[in-house]
């Protein structure tokens, strides 16, 4: 496969549409909502931009367009993280006023965010929005590696369920389990049967969970 055709821009793409249709669903919750949702929701829109900003750096990096052993699984939890999100500023939540789901689910937002940053450092230059294994870079076995596989994919699925647990209604909660969690299982499986041909990979992750010890 040429380097052209191995290389796609559509990640950023569906980021920055991704971007302006949360934008534009949280600014539409805050004119319509009421009460503890005319807030949260923009709140938390902006909130999840930065997030996303703070790792452009990487989603435009050049080894993040390399789609030759990826299968474009970027693209598609991209997709499902930004429609789990959609779905969440949908009305009919569970919840009508301020409770303990607000803050619980404000520190499971957090800190699954707190988790999949302390990943990404950890990795350094090893990590990338693409399955690639960098020449001159070993296994990782420190830091929240010393516990998961996927730490940064665990941190993305707990910073969602954070979200299902604040905007509880239907349509996040079928999203979350329809579309997030089946594209994080595709990508994990594509990545480890990249990694799988790494010397000593197949030890590390028989002593790990992928996602949560004791679950997957």
């Amino acid at each position: 496969m040429s380097t052209t055709s191995s290389r796609s821009p559509f990640a950023q793409a569906i980021a920055l549409v991704g971007i302006a249709a949360m934008l534009f669903a949280a600014g539409h919750a805050a004119l319509t909502r009421e009460g503890v949702f005319q807030w949260l929701t923009p709140g938390i829109a902006v909130a999840y931009v930065l997030w996303v900003l703070s790792e452009w750096r990487i989603t435009t990096a050049t080894e993040s367009q390399d789609t030759r052993t990826d299968r474009y699984t970027c693209e598609a939890y991209a997709s499902a993280r930004f429609l789990t999100m959609l779905a969440a500023f949908l009305p009919d939540a569970l919840w009508s006023g301020p409770g303990p789901w607000l803050s619980i689910g404000l520190a499971v937002f957090a800190a699954g965010i707190g988790l999949r940053g302390w990943a990404i450092v950890t990795l350094g230059r090893a990590y990338s929005h693409r399955v690639r294994t960098p020449e001159g870079v070993g296994i990782v076995s420190h830091g929240p590696y010393r516990l998961l596989r996927h730490p940064a994919y665990t941190g993305m699925l707990l910073a969602h369920v954070g979200i299902a647990v604040l905007f509880c209604n239907v349509y996040v909660l079928l999203a979350l389990g329809l579309a997030l969690l089946p594209a994080l299982v595709r990508r994990i499986r594509v990545e480890e049967a990249h990694l799988l041909s790494l010397p000593g990979y197949a030890d590390f992750a028989a002593a790990r969970a992928r996602l949560a010890p004791g679950v997957w």
